[in-house]
């Protein structure tokens, strides 16, 4: 098995832990969906949203010298797609752009499907260009069904 992939793995089950059984988990859903009221809740929010930011930078730099270390070079516009098809993933997997809604395995599903679109994409041998468009197309959809689904809720209230 691929390094990278055994990485990916321990990085799915550390952030699913993460979110799912502990405490900082649950204040930082309760910071990306409303940060007054999470303050007002008690929850330190400064904290808990510099330790998100420096988990995210954790893993941004595990994955590139991940990167780095499979094309063996040091480009500097080597990983310039990855932020649309995070992105595209995470939306795709239903995390509200508003935050304080999302789920882990729902977000490697999105990314596998962004993965196997592409793949496919690769296979009809379509170009970059235009594979970054019909990505963006996606997110644009991803993006406005979220905008639906926000509204319904919100409806319902």
């Amino acid at each position: 098995m691929p390094v990278p992939v055994l990485f990916a793995i321990a990085a799915i089950v550390v952030v699913w832990l993460l979110m799912n059984r502990t405490r900082f988990g649950a204040h930082l859903y309760a910071v990306g969906g409303n940060l007054k009221a999470a303050n007002l809740s008690g929850v330190h929010t400064k904290r808990t949203l510099f330790l998100a930011y420096v988990a995210c930078a954790l893993l941004a730099s595990i994955a590139g010298v991940l990167m780095t270390a499979r094309v063996e070079s040091g480009e500097t516009n080597l990983g310039g797609t990855i932020a649309l098809e995070s992105i595209a993933a995470c939306v795709i997997a239903g995390v509200s752009l508003r935050g304080g809604i999302g789920r882990v395995e729902n977000v490697v599903l999105g990314a596998f499907f962004i993965t196997l679109l592409q793949n496919g994409m690769n296979m009809a041998q379509i170009g970059s260009y235009l594979q970054m468009i019909l990505l963006g197309s996606l997110l644009i959809l991803a993006v406005i069904f979220d905008q639906v689904r926000y509204r319904m809720l919100m409806g319902n209230r």
